[in-house]
């Protein structure tokens, strides 16, 4: 088995930038990027199209959102955007937007002979979802997540020969587990976890 120093750096980025998260750390925005642009790479050498125009398309502009959302759109303003969750309805709504993604990308990725298009298409939409919760401070996006971990550990990564960052995957699988419950466990607070994680003044 060979590791190539691009998935390593990807690997890595992403493993710092989860961890932060579960610390509500704003600083995971920065890691993500550098994360974003390396699995860019990665999935395009994989051909996993789906999940390389999601990391340029959608995930390396929501960095940007998120930042701006978590450190301006609080109470104060100043990095205190509080946990919450959906409403039932709310819930619904964006399952059912999923769903409805993961179909239409998962048709079109199949026209094109992506590899894997429908697993990939599955992650991508759950991934989109969880994404857009994320940048809002929403609990429910860890179980986004969590679909998505369990999908490329256990299937999609292997699958392409892409052992690392299936590994990497089932680490992030355990945080993502741990992010909820730290989060549950602070809901309609600023920072879970001990507020190591606050950004700068």
């Amino acid at each position: 088995m060979t590791i190539d120093w691009l998935e390593g750096l990807a690997a890595a980025a992403t493993l710092v930038n989860v961890w932060l998260l579960v610390r509500a750390s704003i600083w995971n925005w920065p890691w993500g990027a550098i994360a974003v642009v390396a699995y860019a790479v990665v999935f395009w050498r994989s051909r996993l199209w789906s999940s390389m125009a999601l990391q340029l398309a959608y995930y390396l502009p929501m960095q940007l959102v998120g930042w701006w959302s978590w450190s301006r759109t609080g109470p104060a303003g100043d990095d205190d955007l509080p946990v919450t969750t959906l409403s039932p309805r709310a819930r619904l709504a964006w399952v059912a937007g999923g769903a409805v993604l993961a179909l239409a990308l998962g048709g079109a990725m199949a026209r094109l002979g992506a590899a894997q298009s429908w697993g990939d298409a599955g992650v991508t939409a759950a991934s989109v979802v969880g994404q857009a919760l994320m940048t809002r401070k929403k609990l429910e996006h860890w179980a986004c997540w969590i679909v998505v971990n369990v999908t490329y550990a256990a299937w999609l990564l292997p699958r392409q020969g892409l052992w690392l960052s299936a590994a990497l995957y089932a680490v992030l699988l355990v945080l993502a587990v741990r992010g909820w419950r730290t989060w549950a466990a602070s809901l309609g607070g600023a920072h879970p976890g001990d507020g190591a994680g606050r950004g700068p003044r």
